[in-house]
């Protein structure tokens, strides 16, 4: 990623890429949401080692294992069909659903994600409901302490607003990409880096699919010290601060945000996720076993990892739990 200690004026940041994103995000539709869920399971079910020998391999080794289990092993179709099967889900399609393996970073670290945009408005929308079924079925499926929900389009759409800029870059962004910004951001201001709830996901915006923005809900800080540090993190690097005042003065949007989420001490069976599930004993029974699937895979980078085996591991002997 290309920097600059320069800032950038406005005469400088409005090539053709500015002009285009400039009209997406004009008309875009109220229509989206983002989820954000990782696969990397969370400290209190692998425990504090294991997930520290799990980062250490570093964002560019996670990123391949992701990919695999997002497109070999279907890790996130399987939960899907399980959902459709048992009647848990309704309205989840291939067309109003799209899930790529892209960054989020929170409080100082990077991992790679699965990064759902969903058409939550319109003809063939996703309702609400099954966003939410959807969330906390992979939130219990992936391990996770919690997963990240965000309509930047309804502010009232989930549990409560939180403002958010966006940075975006031209061209397409790299999961490394975003890291690298993101620790750029941490040199400029800490807080916004490894402070209380400072952290971004990678997404595509108005429709694009290049991956090419990161958008950032507002940490633990006053709205001033947010927009002042991102938007001269921006300028830095020759990317567009989102959004503007009239007058060009960088500002603030509000999302509905939600972060379904299960405390693995006190309900280790994932039981604050399972309760808005729902569903049969059927559902309930697949779901472990997809759950079980996915810390099978976890075990196996592990001991890959114990045997300093990783990058054989992940070109040719990855193979999919059953």
């Amino acid at each position: 990623m290309r920097t600059s200690c320069n800032a950038v004026t406005k005469r400088t940041m409005r090539p053709l890429w500015l002009v285009a994103f400039l009209l997406l995000w004009a008309h875009t539709a109220s229509a989206t949401t983002y989820m954000s869920v990782e696969p990397v399971p969370n400290r209190d079910v692998v425990g504090a080692d294991n997930l520290a020998a799990i980062r250490s391999i570093g964002y560019a080794n996670l990123e391949r294992w992701s990919q695999r289990l997002l497109h070999e092993c279907r890790v996130v179709d399987s939960v899907i069909d399980a959902l459709s099967a048992n009647a848990a889900i309704h309205s989840v399609t291939i067309t109003n659903t799209r899930v790529v393996v892209a960054a989020g970073g929170f409080e100082g670290g990077t991992n790679p994600s699965f990064v759902f945009t969903i058409q939550d408005s319109g003809t063939g929308s996703v309702s609400q409901a099954d966003v939410n079924v959807l969330g906390n079925a992979l939130g219990y499926v992936l391990n996770q302490g919690g997963t990240a929900h965000f309509s930047p389009d309804n502010f009232r759409a989930y549990a409560f607003p939180l403002d958010y800029a966006v940075v975006t870059f031209p061209g397409t962004l790299s999961g490394s990409g975003a890291q690298a910004f993101f620790e750029h951001l941490g040199t400029i201001d800490a807080a916004l880096f490894s402070g209380l709830f400072a952290g971004f996901t990678q997404i595509d915006l108005a429709g694009s699919t290049t991956n090419n923005s990161m958008l950032f809900l507002q940490p633990a800080v006053s709205k001033n010290r947010f927009i002042s540090g991102l938007s001269a993190a921006a300028a830095d690097v020759r990317a567009l601060y989102s959004p503007l005042k009239n007058n060009g003065v960088p500002t603030t949007a509000r999302a509905g945000v939600a972060f379904p989420a299960n405390d693995w001490l006190a309900f280790p069976d994932g039981e604050q996720y399972l309760a808005n599930v729902g569903g049969s004993a059927q559902l309930l029974r697949e779901l472990a076993t997809l759950r079980q699937r996915h810390l099978d895979a976890v075990d196996r980078l592990l001991d890959a990892i114990e045997r300093d085996r990783v990058e054989v591991y992940l070109a040719s002997q990855f193979r999919c739990p059953n």
